[in-house]
């Protein structure tokens, strides 16, 4: 059962880093390593590379209660993800994921999931919504996207810090390029249509917000956690294609710093969004 899962979600290795993946009666739980640099941002783990991780538990949840056994894609549409955990932690050799399906149909699916410590301290809530799509109907859509590659290459992309350039800095607001991406930099998602995974594009929105923060508290070695973030996915990003990033602060809440992000196309066309709580480390 679990060995047909993993060959269901679209999904796979690199970007799959999931381990002992492990069924029970209601949820389904994996292993996981921190991978992702981290910048300036506090902790033993990226929150968008919990948001990765988690999310790819989510689809192994879906993948589960859906009765087609066929591969399908589990396309994040949305997510909310929140700090359970304010003090800073430490780095762990492995952190334990825990997904539950709550609902699903033939098109959309739902999933809770948490992060836990290995001393079983929940760290992070996400709450995701998926659009599931099936293999040849995604073939069709993205035909024009298709890419090849080669996939034999071991190296990991998300082991590195993928480059921001351009900075610019204007009325509490900041731009930046992200990128550009090789299709061998977004291996495992998904093959023949290397396409910027969503958490990635969210990893980079959270270093440029945290750059905007030190320069709006003229810190710039500044460090900050990440306290909530909701996200939309508005469309892919595919290797190859231009990815811009724009951050902007809109005030404190609770001591926490807001900011609303976006991530878009050269001609303002928006890959994602993301609004965002820091708090100063």
């Amino acid at each position: 059962m679990v060995e047909v899962i993993i060959g269901s979600i679209g999904v796979t290795a690199p970007y799959y880093a999931l381990e002992n993946l492990t069924i029970t009666k209601d949820e389904i739980s994996a292993e996981f390593s921190a991978e992702q640099p981290m910048d300036n941002e506090a902790g033993g783990i990226a929150a968008a590379e919990v948001g990765r991780h988690l999310a790819v538990l989510g689809a192994c949840a879906l993948a589960r209660s859906n009765p087609v056994k066929k591969k399908h894609y589990y396309i994040a549409l949305s997510a909310v993800l929140c700090n359970e955990c304010q003090e800073t932690a430490v780095p762990a050799v492995k952190y334990t994921g825990v997904a539950k399906t709550l609902d699903i149909d033939k098109r959309n699916g739902t999933v809770s999931a948490k992060l836990m410590a290995p001393d079983k301290t929940l760290l992070y809530t996400l709450a995701t919504k998926y659009y599931i799509m099936s293999e040849p109907l995604f073939q069709k859509l993205f035909n024009a996207k298709k890419q090849e590659y080669d996939h034999s290459v071991l190296d990991n992309p998300y082991r590195k810090e993928f480059p921001l350039s351009d900075i610019r800095y204007s009325d509490h607001t900041i731009h930046a390029r992200f990128g550009p991406f090789r299709p061998e930099d977004c291996s495992g998602h998904f093959i023949s249509y290397p396409c910027i995974p969503v958490a990635i594009l969210m990893h980079g929105l959270s270093r440029v917000a945290g750059k905007l923060l030190g320069k709006i508290v003229e810190d710039e070695s500044l460090r900050y956690s990440v306290v909530f973030a909701d996200v939309n996915a508005e469309s892919f990003a595919f290797a190859g294609e231009d990815v811009y990033m724009v951050a902007q602060y809109s005030g404190m809440e609770n001591n926490d710093y807001l900011f609303s992000c976006k991530a878009e196309r050269s001609d303002g066309t928006e890959y994602g969004t993301m609004l965002l709580r820091l708090s100063r480390v």
